[in-house]
């Protein structure tokens, strides 16, 4: 096998992960010195940070299925593109996440950078960044060509 192919095997499991909820699979596949960028940029979060916000994200599940509040799917990563050298790989992709609400249905898209090392025999992500990805229409205004 392929460090190419372990790390899309790895990505495959993280996904898994992030869509069951997986906290143990999550705890796993992140380095414990995980340096991770937000889509908002700040602050860097730390791995404990990640495993908090899916210890939120499992309660909002809970309360989604209870009908008190809206719901979110994360589809899988599409695009993923990985560069590897020796111990340290990075993959690269876009997913989209839905949230239904009581209002209707929001789509955003994201692309993350996940740096995977190999430590101890098993890889693990030790950075990652994950930003929006604009629609021609918020590109636009942005850029000031809304028009």
């Amino acid at each position: 096998m392929t460090i190419n192919d372990e790390i899309l095997q790895q990505e495959g499991q993280l996904a898994n992960a992030r869509r069951t909820l997986d906290l143990d699979a999550i705890d796993r596949l992140y380095a414990d010195d995980l340096l991770l960028t937000g889509v908002l940029g700040e602050p860097t979060c730390s791995k404990s940070a990640v495993m908090d916000e899916v210890r939120r994200a499992v309660a909002e599940r809970e309360r989604a299925k209870a009908g008190e509040g809206p719901s979110a799917t994360a589809a899988d990563p599409e695009d993923t593109k990985v560069v590897a050298l020796r111990d340290t790989a990075i993959a690269n992709y876009r997913f989209v996440v839905t949230v239904k609400g009581p209002h209707g249905e929001l789509r955003r898209r994201y692309r993350t950078t996940n740096v995977w090392a190999k430590r101890d025999g098993r890889w693990q992500i030790i950075a990652a960044h994950t930003g929006f990805v604009l629609d021609p229409q918020q590109a636009a205004i942005l850029s000031g060509d809304s028009q």
